[in-house]
């Protein structure tokens, strides 16, 4: 059931609402226990028999969590660290057969030539979003930054179908407090009225913009796959349609998901703000699947850097050479971890390689830049603060990269990337019959993309006097739209809520395009 669909708007989202509420009215622990139901139905309603799989990582992560709490908390470091290490190979064994076995196994037959055979196996919904949120818990519970829950409690932050399909990927300290606030159950209107709001954002951005572009860069790329030479102009109208199509596709999902936790009463933290207005790859990787990028550097990079800046400091490298083991080393690793969190596939091994790549140049030309302005200070010189022009390189540098890397994360394989890459840089012509052409309505969707990407606040902004997010006080400030509008519940904004809203359901009509970050 996509949140984008009829049966879901108009069905399903009426009646959770609708039974929660009621709950609500009972007691709290009735609200929950409703709304924890009505999340697993949620997921067993696009494949009940793997439902039995998110139900056992609920259950033997909460138990495990629980064990390294007490043990934490009597002192037993040593057995709590025992209990994690056991909870973490779980959790990455699940995550690894479903997703990683057949892709190991083929790999494995190529290169020794053996005849390892597994039948296909498929990909629970959701896997490495809720596998990423239990080894979060899991480690907070090692930090002692959780406490004494429920089950019920637990299973609900666990399942709560908002963010468990696709993020975000939420910690203990963010959700649980809110599901245990006297306030949970009770039907708020301001938040019912927000969480509209956010969701007819969402669903515009989706069916209206996502899904035209999908229509257009789908046959470019399937074209290419099959061996069509792809010339300058569509190659490149190609690359940058995906590109919108992809920002569109999660930055709609994240409001929609932002919006129905709001409707609940919980404030989801952001996930997505305005990450093509970034003007280098660090800042991007910041404001793009934002917790997915604090995952990767709380659990994965800095528990690399850590140690190998000290190996540095010990063995006093200097210079380039202290940067490669310091940095370069966890951000080779980190970002190919990205890659391959995506999928399992060479094509997502590049892209987080790429992305790797990117940011040891960034972080190269920051580390010389600092270099120039001491220098210039030790000459007795003023400091020079990077000027428009350098803002505006950075930007367009930012955009390329970003936009040749998304090549590779849409291409079903690196042959097909190399093709498109090919057209991209001019190698079989400028123009073909039959791939050029843009219609009226690709270009009018080409045109509003720009618009929205880079000239207007994007859906936190717009309701920012609301406080839309769990986190939204720490980004308010960040990535300011050139033009400025906030939502009001007066005329103009519910005519603005009531138009996004009725193009986004209108548009559902010529058919549905699954959310990317669904196959994640």
């Amino acid at each position: 059931m996509l949140f984008s669909s009829v049966v879901f708007i108009f069905a399903f989202l009426p009646v959770a609402l609708l039974v929660t509420y009621c709950g609500g009215h009972l007691s709290r622990t009735a609200a929950k226990i409703t709304l924890l139901l009505i999340s697993l139905g949620f997921y067993a309603y696009w494949r009940i028999q793997q439902l039995p799989i998110l139900l056992f990582s609920i259950v033997v992560n909460y138990f495990i969590g629980r064990s390294i709490r007490i043990n934490k908390e009597y002192g037993n470091d040593a057995r709590a660290s025992i209990y994690l290490a056991f909870g973490i190979i779980i959790d990455l064994s699940i995550l690894g057969w479903f997703k990683y076995a057949n892709f190991v196994a083929n790999n494995i037959n190529y290169v020794f030539g053996y005849h390892i055979h597994l039948n296909t196996i498929a990909l629970p919904l959701a896997i490495s979003f809720f596998t990423f949120q239990k080894l979060a818990f899991l480690v907070d519970s090692a930090r002692g930054e959780t406490r004494r829950i429920s089950l019920v409690d637990f299973s609900l932050f666990a399942a709560f179908f908002p963010q468990l399909i696709a993020g975000p990927i939420v910690h203990f300290k963010e959700i649980i407090p809110q599901l245990q606030s006297r306030r949970f159950g009770h039907l708020i209107t301001r938040n019912l009225l927000v969480g509209l709001v956010l969701f007819s954002i969402g669903l515009f951005k989706k069916t209206v913009i996502a899904d035209t572009l999908s229509d257009y860069a789908g046959p470019l790329f399937r074209a290419c796959e099959t061996g069509h030479p792809m010339a300058l102009v569509p190659a490149w109208l190609a690359a940058v349609s995906f590109t919108f199509q992809l920002y569109f596709d999660f930055s709609g999902y994240s409001d929609m998901a932002i919006g129905l936790g709001r409707m609940f009463g919980v404030k989801l933290p952001l996930n997505f703000h305005s990450p093509l207005r970034a003007g280098n790859i660090i800042e991007y990787w910041r404001r793009w699947h934002m917790t997915l990028q604090r995952f990767i550097v709380a659990y994965i990079f800095q528990p690399l850097s850590l140690p190998l800046n000290r190996l540095a400091a010990a063995r006093r490298l200097q210079g380039w050479t202290a940067f490669a083991v310091s940095s370069g080393v966890p951000i080779l690793v980190t970002f190919i971890a990205v890659g391959i969190w995506h999928g399992a596939g060479w094509t997502f091994v590049l892209f987080g390689l790429m992305h790797a790549i990117y940011i040891c140049l960034n972080e190269v030309w920051r580390e010389w830049t600092k270099q120039r302005r001491r220098q210039r200070k030790r000459g007795g010189l003023a400091a020079r603060e990077p000027g428009t022009v350098q803002a505006v390189a950075g930007h367009v540098a930012t955009l390329l990269a970003v936009i040749f890397a998304n090549v590779l994360f849409k291409s079903s394989s690196v042959a097909a990337a190399k093709g498109m890459w090919s057209g991209m840089i001019g190698l079989h012509g400028a123009t073909q019959t039959g791939f050029s052409g843009v219609g009226w309505g690709v270009a009018a969707t080409l045109v509003t993309s720009v618009v929205m990407v880079f000239l207007m606040p994007n859906s936190q902004q717009i309701m920012g006097r609301f406080d839309p997010a769990f986190n939204w006080r720490e980004w308010r400030d960040v990535a300011p739209a050139p033009l400025t509008w906030t939502w009001k519940p007066d005329l103009a904004g519910w005519m603005f809520a009531g138009a996004t809203l009725f193009f986004g359901v209108i548009f559902i009509q010529r058919g549905q395009a699954v959310f990317l970050y669904f196959n994640f």
